[in-house]
């Protein structure tokens, strides 16, 4: 069967489930794990950015397997520039016409099979290298104090509830990707513009959107993403339409993108992000992103927020500051304290530090909500809609394991109208400026109670927590 038989299949469907259900038919197929390999890898690039004009040459048929290991000769930059451009032609030319379009899925790094790395991997287990990424542990006294034994110092910087992006830039190719490693395409984006002139290297930063709420700004960016990774398979009329929709919801689409801000706290080279690991402290990597930044004088490209801190003290103190800080009326949501001498690596090491608010609550439980259509959780219960006694925090807690969804959904009639209690990061507010919950994951359900929080409760729950960890 051929590969793109196998593409078609998969594509036809839109549910996860039903997409990985295809791919283990064809799993052993080891053309297919290599084709699916190529398009994947951060490990494997092309520099090639268009697939160029060609037309085929009947007089020679080459199949598939043997043009996909040539290839290798422009990965590997044996050929180069304008020579690896007419390789590439004098490959694509020999090829059947199904055939030539996998050749160019491969060089575009992108399968088109609305499979993410997440979901192949699940079928082939690790086909496909991860995506590292360096987060932080929770708070705990005892590890932050650990970062000023002996003298040591950190760095106090803004967390900023963004969008993360991974940014790859390599000879002024300038490739996004989510925490997952799947692509997050913003073409035409001003921030993107900015990264071009960047030397190479991969930069750890977060998406907001000027002059926008962050809670607003993601679900804008989240749009844009979505609209944009699929212009190539609608027509003209339907991406006309979706812009349309886009525009009435939240104005200019062209100024949208313009509008957003690529914050930036960390960079590495390419091969120690291919490694998951670097040895340079945390101080010279900080400071090799300002050089980058000085270099190339981007209007939508800024460097993190950071206060240095001696101190638990200095620390708590920052971290109040922050907290007690209002961005177009949303409050901040605290700080990530960083050793200055720590490494990079996957994962979360102890020398990176959430400093972040968390408090129970106790909600109204007042509907329940079904897990995305075409996963294995669509048929079970996921999360809960919950209200304060007084109707005026809504928030939807998620987090349930796999018995308890099995246990809600069965009970959904006993369950309406009882009491939940919900771990969360403070008070927030939805996109239309209605008191919600930042991160709220269910906790327990209280058949002792049958009362639960107001608003003016669950301010006060906060701030009863925000002076316990001055």
């Amino acid at each position: 069967m051929k590969i793109k038989e196998i593409f078609d299949e998969i594509t036809a469907e839109s549910g996860d489930n039903l997409k990985m259900l295809i791919l283990t038919k064809y799993k052993d197929n080891e053309l297919l794990k290599k084709v699916l390999y190529l398009c994947k890898s951060k490990r494997v690039r092309f520099y090639i950015k268009q697939i160029p004009e060609y037309s085929r040459n009947h007089s020679i048929t080459n199949d598939l397997d043997f043009v996909v290991s040539e290839l290798n000769h422009i990965s590997e930059r044996h050929v180069t520039g304008g020579d690896a451009t007419r390789f590439l032609v004098d490959l694509l030319s020999t090829l059947e016409k199904d055939d030539a379009y996998i050749v160019e899925r491969i060089i575009g790094k992108d399968p088109k099979i609305g499979m993410g790395t997440t979901y192949i991997n699940k079928v082939i287990n690790g086909l496909i290298e991860t995506t590292p990424y360096m987060g932080a542990i929770s708070f705990d006294e005892g590890k932050v104090k650990k970062i000023f034994d002996k003298g040591g110092k950190g760095l106090s910087q803004n967390k900023m509830d963004g969008r993360f992006c991974n940014a790859i830039i390599i000879n002024g190719d300038v490739e996004m990707e989510s925490r997952a490693g799947e692509p997050t395409i913003l073409t035409n984006a001003k921030f993107i513009k900015d990264l071009e002139l960047f030397d190479d290297c991969v930069l750890n930063g977060e998406l907001t959107i000027e002059g926008i709420p962050r809670t607003t700004s993601n679900g804008i960016i989240t749009s844009l993403i979505d609209i944009l990774k699929g212009t190539e398979n609608r027509s003209i009329e339907e991406n006309e339409l979706k812009i349309t929709n886009f525009e009435e919801k939240h104005g200019s689409f062209d100024e949208a993108l313009s509008k957003i801000t690529y914050t930036v706290w960390d960079t590495i080279t390419l091969d120690e992000y291919l490694d998951k690991k670097s040895k340079t402290p945390y101080f010279e990597r900080l400071a090799n992103v300002g050089k980058l930044i000085y270099a190339a004088k981007p209007s939508m490209v800024q460097l993190i927020e950071f206060k240095e801190v001696s101190t638990y003290s200095e620390a708590m103190e920052h971290f109040q500051e922050v907290l007690a800080t209002e961005v177009h009326g949303i409050p901040m949501e605290g700080t990530i304290l960083k050793s200055l001498k720590g490494e990079w690596k996957n994962g979360k090491p102890i020398w990176q530090i959430k400093m972040k608010l968390e408090m129970n609550v106790d909600l109204r439980i007042v509907g329940f909500n079904y897990g995305k259509k075409g996963t294995k959780n669509e048929l079970l219960v996921s999360s809960f809609s919950c209200e304060s006694e007084d109707g005026l925090v809504k928030t939807r807690p998620q987090g349930l394991k796999e018995d308890m969804m099995l246990y809600v959904t069965n009970n959904q009639d006993e369950l309406i109208g009882k009491v939940l209690q919900c771990k969360c990061n403070g008070l927030s507010h939805d996109s239309d400026g209605n008191y919600s919950l930042m991160y709220p994951s269910f906790e327990l359900l209280r058949d002792d109670k049958d009362t639960c929080d107001t608003l003016e409760s669950i301010k006060e729950i906060e701030n009863m927590v925000k002076n316990l960890i001055k």
